[in-house]
């Protein structure tokens, strides 16, 4: 009897000392600090461009692309669950500073600047997931943006930032003198209208048209290399142009042009130079500016 009253005691020993030492899991947040110190980018004119990192605080009084800053926190689970979102805008007190409190565990960071325009949506389309993108409701800005994966641990995180540029630039030359009696010119041609924020692609399913109409005035008659510049994100594969320029009636054009197998890269200038106007010209050629600087044409 002694011996089996021994036995219960030891096991009871056992068991409260294995529910001493059962540690609970740590549920304080704690502080995670980021310092967005500016975005890439490269210098302009084409040919002379290096690249250089433009700083945040010289945006607060100049004309610099990031006009607005979002912030966004993911769990990494199989939902890549949105935790939270901060927005900043130029000129507002903290742009650039971001500070957050979160407990322990793993987490992607996500960072995205460009104009005011730019906005943050959840969406379950084309994927009944839902997921985190962001767009801009008439077509692209110059965007930049990144994605860390942290660990956060009782010591917190500080840590700075520098953004990338994601958008490509297209730019249309219009080399031959606009007519009297021009009214506006017209550009069209596919885009992805939307940027997965977790895994930083563009959403192919999400397709739409990227068109937009340029107002001719009188100063503009006569001009010769007129210019107009569209940010993409259509980088992925080569795509259709659509140009046209209109007289008093804006559902007629009086000439159309399609310039085929365009191709577009992130953070490169494409340019498409000819002439729209003269009759029986036909040609358009391409010539691509990869990361600003070295020309490549390619004829069509």
């Amino acid at each position: 009897m002694k011996h089996r009253l021994l036995l219960c005691a030891i096991c009871l020993s056992v068991l409260f000392s294995c529910k001493k030492e059962k540690k609970e899991p740590d549920t304080k947040l704690y502080p995670i600090n980021f310092k967005v110190s500016g975005f890439s980018q490269t210098n302009v004119p084409i040919g002379l461009g290096k690249a250089k990192t433009a700083a945040l605080a010289t945006q607060a009084a100049d004309t610099i692309p990031v006009q607005k800053l979002t912030y966004l926190l993911f769990a990494t689970d199989i939902q890549s669950s949105l935790l939270s979102q901060i927005s900043f805008v130029k000129g507002s007190a903290g742009f650039g500073t971001i500070t957050d409190k979160v407990a322990p565990g793993n987490y992607l960071a996500v960072f995205c600047g460009g104009s005011a325009n730019m906005g943050v949506y959840q969406t379950t389309f084309p994927d009944p997931k839902p997921h985190t993108a962001f767009s801009y409701g008439g077509g692209w800005d110059d965007t930049f943006y990144k994605r860390i994966p942290i660990t956060v641990t009782a010591n917190g995180i500080n840590m700075g930032v520098s953004l990338d540029r994601i958008t490509a630039r297209l730019d249309l030359v219009i080399k031959d003198a606009i007519p009297v009696g021009t009214t506006r010119i017209g550009v069209s041609f596919p885009d992805t209208l939307g940027y997965d924020a977790t895994n930083g692609r563009g959403e192919l399913s999400f397709i739409g048209t990227n068109g937009f109409a340029t107002t001719i005035t009188t100063a503009d008659i006569g001009k010769t290399n007129y210019t107009i510049s569209r940010y993409t994100l259509n980088n992925i594969t080569p795509f259709d142009v659509t140009v046209s320029y209109y007289g008093p009636n804006p559902n007629a054009p009086l000439n159309t042009k399609i310039i085929k197998n365009v191709v577009c890269k992130t953070n490169t200038k494409t340019t498409l130079s000819g002439d729209l106007f003269t009759p029986g010209n036909n040609g358009f050629s391409i010539m691509v500016n990869q990361d600003w600087n070295t020309p490549i044409t390619v004829g069509f």
